[in-house]
């Protein structure tokens, strides 16, 4: 039976305001970068993969113990915390406005599902603090504590290489890691006693690992998609890797 994964986040929408003298322009655009993970990880075997676009998160998102149970494997990347704590209906002044999305969340990973969380400018803490995910439920579910309220961005427009901890760990054993391979940007995030990490970047954590009850979660600190990705999605393994990773939250590997 294929790993049910639900890929959320990785797409915008932009305004741009272009001032030629005294005329200005207003272009509007969508920007989809989530296809570079959905065309690395939709062909992997023993994968059923779904894409949520970030504008449909809020939404559409799980909110009950029933709609968690659809999906083995839930991905979020840059998908800000509010996406999921703020339900629909605020304006329509429905009260209560919904379930407890955050806490069946937080429920369905410690009941056996996988949560991955990958970097981004709204993920773990975020550009300014934006992404806003420390000290939060689901913050107890991740192998990772978050710079709670401050940027945790590191950007490395020059480029950096990635460290192999554990290369026998289920994620990566057997997998051909290329060296040349550099990624231009990163969370900076903190592991807890109970997790292990399996990649370091200068230092700091690049994939983390950890157990909470029946489930598994996975810190992955740089961003799937350009920008942060550097050319690590070129690498021919770069599928295989999400393949393990999703099959390994999943608790197939």
């Amino acid at each position: 039976m294929a790993v049910r994964v639900l890929y959320c986040g990785d797409t915008q929408a932009e305004t741009l305001i272009t001032a030629k003298g005294m005329d200005t322009f207003i272009l509007n655009s969508y920007r989809d970068s989530a296809r570079v993970l959905r065309e690395a990880l939709s062909p992997r075997p023993g994968i059923e993969l779904t894409h949520m676009p970030a504008d449909k998160v809020r939404a559409e998102f799980p909110m009950t113990p029933e709609e968690f149970a659809n999906w083995d494997v839930i991905i979020l990347s840059d998908v800000g915390y509010n996406n999921i704590a703020l339900l629909p209906g605020n304006r329509e002044r429905i009260v209560p406005m919904g379930p407890d999305r955050v806490g069946n969340f937080r429920k369905w990973v410690e009941g056996g599902g996988g949560l991955i969380m990958a970097g981004g400018y709204t993920t773990f803490s975020g550009i300014e603090g934006k992404g806003i995910w420390g000290g939060t439920p689901i913050e107890a579910v991740l192998p990772v504590t978050c710079d709670r309220g401050n940027d945790d961005r590191v950007e490395v427009p020059d480029g950096a290489t990635l460290d192999v901890l554990s290369p026998e760990h289920p994620i990566l054993k057997g997998v051909s890691f290329d060296k040349e391979r550099i990624i231009l940007g990163y969370n900076r995030v903190f592991p807890k006693t109970e997790s292990e990490i399996v990649m370091r970047v200068r230092g700091d954590v690049f994939l983390a690992v950890a157990e909470f009850g029946k489930g598994r979660s996975v810190a992955y600190t740089t961003d799937p998609v350009y920008h942060w990705c550097g050319n690590l999605h070129e690498w021919a393994n770069y599928g295989l890797l999400w393949e393990r990773m999703a099959k390994w939250a999943a608790r197939e590997i």
